[in-house]
């Protein structure tokens, strides 16, 4: 094109001024030597040797190849694996910008100053280039837009200004960016299914289309994706095209993933019947995704037939032939209607460059490297059974890959952004994790039916009661975000070095095989779904634009890198590897130093079913010898269900492979008839762990709980709680002997007659520990029915448990009594205190009762529940299920506090701890009533311990 003029057309210029016609304006000649030939090069004029130095140059002039970053595991040079998203600037582009158009920079909307003149020739020239790349014809029209891909479907929706919602025909693969735009007009979606083979399904295509062939009123639309952004996988734009053509349905295709890596070819001379069929309608393309194009504009080609709007969709300066005090009137040719404003001008010409960059290179030479990439990572990884690539595998594909890493002895899955932490940590490895912007394919690939997806999407929606206009916070978000499924996704760029490739497909399989030994370090936010290592929490080497200066009265910057980082990064990726191994090999180790909480409890009944990762305090158990109970996840990619329906074990009728009734205690351990008693007696005791013992000591000895000549009495309810106190009472009167003192102990359990709560079992268990043991029976149930009116039935269930114990300590002369809550109920039954009651009180370490006689004591009030659940469970303590009807419904408001404190625990380690001494004062009380009688506003509540 060697002018750029306008002509006149009958479009009217729009509802506002309906009598203007659009009309014609040359802006600016070029020179007669201006040709496309001039900078498209062709690749038969060059040998593959000049191939393999441009991707050596390529490589070396990266922008940012040696940079380097602070984690948990050291310095680490940045290994760029997610060019999908985004490629990465190159110094002889930018170099270029810098050097010749910069310099001479100016606004294209005039050509009288040099500066201007200089500019729009570059902005023309760019256009070009990405003209000839794509081979666009007269017919078509190339137009720069400003938000990649997105932009360019927007645009060209509004172009087409349909009255009437199309019938758009779409792939699996299609990204968001294309696919909503069509939903908001209220497109009718046609989604056409893949083939086994992962590929589109052209009969089914073909189907749809003659279903729809004799709609005369709705626009048929094809819009298919050119490669796919989550799994490379290629689609044949020829054949689906001419099929498209064939029944009048325009073609549409995405090109954001594969143009920079394939030829993009907007009328593909084609040597069979479909030569007549094989154009593309129009093609979207985010020149951003190729090397040396960050900050680039996307790019729209289309026909010009399509532009039937009259006004342009970003009406403005430049777009325009003439404005009067009254009316206006819109230029006619369409590349500069449609770029109204001042657009991004520099960023236009680094998309020209980075076009000419790709068609420097030859289609083939690409094409076989990108396929090497392929076969390389399939090859790489093929013998790793729990690291699931999603896709087919034997499709024709780019070395775009997403994958899953299973943790085998969970069923548990790893969290997709762990992963993408620990190979940024480990690494360096820059990947993604996500759905990548593809949610329905995401879907398909994963295994999640629809019902399954909209569970998922009910469960981290935002609660609606939230209050949006006052809440004070800067945002709100879901406190589940972390169960969003997702996946790792990583390509391999074409000109990474041989030895570059083989480091990152190592680390692939390194963190399959033991990444999840690393989960005990790290620490999730629920409400982002973010990991980030313990110690690691801040990004310390961050770069902050707060930190230019003018002061000195030029520019200056202070930040935070140091020349020698470089040297501080291992030499080779050998020695990366090296020292990953290293770290796995310590990572049980490092588990025992870790301090975690048991995560599950931050999961609600809803969202425990739809949890699919393994969490850190599991691969803690694990790392430490303890097994953890498999379960199935909420969803699996097909290939996974496939292997899983296998190898599928039947359940089994032999009595030696089922469960003894939880609630029956047969023959105890050690129990035979040829030992003795005594010996029998001692095997039963367990010792327990240095995390209970250690605290227990601690708040006996600083409440004064237990002196020499009492008599303990304990609250035995056949819980972990209270069978651990016994056991760990036990231990202490050894402990308390070797200072010349001793207590007597005692058990007592009150049965409220509750059918599905049988703690009788505990007799047998309490007569072969050789304990004074008093059952107490009373219909409490009965007798609450029998009230004219019983607001709470568990309230007064406890208070006559309480009274009936008073009663048996008196009776039998135990001046103690000693209860099993831990720190994790004081913390609860504060928070509750404070939200429902608005008052400061939890349970109290150890006080005396009213008439003066016993004194109530709780040991635990430093112990933490994991610890004592882990203690039963190891030690295999005959604990009774508690079913009681009436006690499902109190502790719902005590479950709801129990999450709430497990999520911020997972934020704040030391939340327990800082808890602790927030409630020390209040626990310290040791007589009933004080808490009323501070209270002065004549409020009279019952105090945290009634009698």
């Amino acid at each position: 094109m060697s002018t750029n003029t306008q002509t006149s057309g009958s479009v009217r210029s729009g509802a506002g001024d309906a009598s203007k016609a659009h009309a014609d304006r040359k802006f600016y000649d070029l020179p007669e030597a201006y040709a496309l030939g001039s900078f498209k090069q062709k690749a038969g004029d060059r040998k593959g040797a000049g191939d393999e130095q441009l991707l050596r140059y390529i490589h070396d002039s990266v922008i940012g190849k040696d940079a380097s970053f602070v984690g948990p595991f050291g310095r680490q040079k940045v290994m760029y694996c997610d060019h999908t998203a985004s490629g990465r600037s190159l110094t002889f582009i930018e170099d270029f910008i810098r050097d010749e158009v910069l310099p001479m920079y100016g606004n294209t909307h005039t050509t009288t100053s040099v500066t201007a003149l200089q500019t729009t020739l570059f902005r023309h020239e760019a256009r070009d280039i990405v003209r000839a790349s794509v081979n666009a014809s007269e017919s078509d029209s190339v137009v720069f837009v400003g938000t990649g891909c997105t932009g360019a479907v927007h645009k060209l929706i509004a172009a087409l200004a349909l009255s009437v919602p199309p019938v758009v025909f779409v792939d699996t693969f299609t990204h968001h960016s294309v696919l909503l735009p069509w939903r908001e007009i209220k497109a009718e979606i046609v989604r056409v299914s893949e083939t086994a083979d992962g590929v589109l399904d052209m009969s089914v295509l073909e189907a749809k289309l003659k279903e729809y062939a004799g709609e005369r009123s709705r626009q048929l639309i094809g819009c298919f994706t050119a490669a796919s952004n989550i799994t490379g996988i290629l689609m044949d734009d020829v054949a689906v095209t001419a099929l498209l053509h064939r029944y009048g349905a325009l073609a549409f295709w995405d090109y954001a993933s594969a143009a920079p890596y394939v030829q993009v070819d907007m009328n593909p001379v084609v040597p069979s019947v479909e030569q007549g069929l094989a154009y593309k309608d129009a093609i979207f393309i985010s020149p951003h995704k190729f090397v040396g194009g960050p900050d680039t504009p996307g790019i729209l080609v289309a026909k010009k037939k399509l532009f039937v709007n009259a006004v342009p969709s970003g009406c403005g300066g430049g777009s325009v032939f003439f404005v009067s005090r009254t009316s206006h009137r819109y230029l006619r040719e369409v590349e500069a209607r449609e770029e109204g404003g001042t657009p991004s001008i520099v960023g236009a010409i680094r998309c020209g460059l980075a076009f000419q960059l790709k068609d420097a290179i030859d289609p083939d030479f690409l094409s076989s490297r990108e396929e090497q990439l392929c076969r390389r990572m399939m090859d790489a990884w093929h013998d790793l059974p729990d690291l699931v690539v999603l896709g087919n595998r034997k499709a024709k594909r780019l070395p775009i890959v997403s994958f899953v890493i299973r943790h085998p002895a969970s069923g548990l899955f790893l969290h997709h952004n762990f992963v993408c932490a620990l190979l940024n940590d480990l690494y360096g490895i820059q990947a993604r994790g996500g759905c990548t912007c593809a949610g329905p394919y995401a879907q398909d690939l994963l295994g999640i039916d629809e019902d399954l997806a909209l569970r998922y999407e009910e469960l981290l929606a935002e609660n609606r009661m939230l209050d949006r206009t006052l809440l004070r916070r800067y945002t709100e978000h879901s406190e589940r975000e972390v169960l969003r499924p997702g996946f790792v996704r990583l390509n391999l760029s074409f000109y990474l070095p041989d030895a570059d490739v083989d480091f990152v497909l190592e680390a692939v399989r390194q963190v399959a095989r033991d990444g999840w030994t690393l989960l005990p370090q790290y620490v999730f936010n629920p409400e982002t779904g973010e990991w980030k290592h313990s110690r690691h929490q801040v990004f310390k080497e961050r770069k902050w634009l707060g930190s230019i200066s003018y002061r000195t009265g030029k520019f200056s910057y202070h930040g935070s890198e140091d020349e020698d980082n470089f040297s501080a990064c291992a030499k080779n990726p050998k020695e990366v590897l090296q020292k990953a191994e290293q770290v796995y090999a310590n990572a049980a180790k490092a588990a025992n130093r870790a301090s975690l909480a048991d995560q599950a409890v931050m999961f609600d009944d809803d969202s425990a079913k739809l949890r699919w990762f393994l969490l850190p305090s599991e691969a803690q158990q694990l790392l430490q010898g303890d097994t953890v109970a498999f379960k199935e996840p909420p969803f699996a990619p097909p290939v996974l269900r496939a292997e899983s329906s296998r190898t599928k074990v039947e359940p089994s009728d032999d009595p030696a492979q089922c469960e003894t009734p939880p609630n029956e205690i047969t023959t105890l351990p050690g129990n035979s008839s040829e030992g003795k008693s005594e010996d029998v007696t001692r095997f039963l005791w367990h010792s327990p762990p240095k995390q209970i013992f250690k605290p227990f000591l601690k708040a006996v000895t600083e409440f004064s709980m237990i002196a020499n000549g009492d008599r303990v009495l304990v609250c035995l309810s056949g819980g972990k709680d209270s069978l651990s106190l016994l056991h760990t009472l036990r231990q202490f009167q050894f402990y308390f002997r070797r200072k010349g003192k001793k207590f007597d102990l005692g058990a007592v359990t009150v049965d409220p007659g509750s059918p599905l709560y049988d703690p009788r079992p505990l007799k047998k268990y309490l007569a072969a520990l050789g304990v004074p043991y008093f059952y107490e029976e009373q219909c409490i149930l009965d007798q609450a029915s029998a009230l004219p009116e019983c607001t709470s039935i568990c309230s007064f269930c406890s208070r006559m448990k309480r009274g009936r114990i008073y009663a048996c300590a008196r009776r039998e002369g135990y001046n103690v009594l000693a209860l099993g809550q831990h720190l994790d109920d004081l913390a609860e039954s504060f928070v509750m205190s404070v939200f429902h009651n608005g008052r400061l009180r939890t349970m109290k370490a150890n006080y005396t009762v009213r008439e003066g006689d016993l004194r109530v004591t709780r040991p635990f009030v430093y112990v933490r529940e994991k610890n004592l659940r882990k203690f039963a469970e190891e030690m295999r303590l005959p604990v009774i299920a508690e079913n009681c009807p009436a006690c499902f419904e109190a502790p719902k408001e005590r479950h709801r506090v129990k999450q709430l404190l497990a999520a911020q625990e997972i934020l704040f380690p030391k939340l327990y701890p800082s808890l602790g001494s927030a409630m020390h004062p209040l626990m310290a009380i040791n007589k009933t009533g004080v808490e009323s009688k501070l209270l002065r506003n004549g409020f009279t509540a019952a105090d945290s311990d009634t009698d």
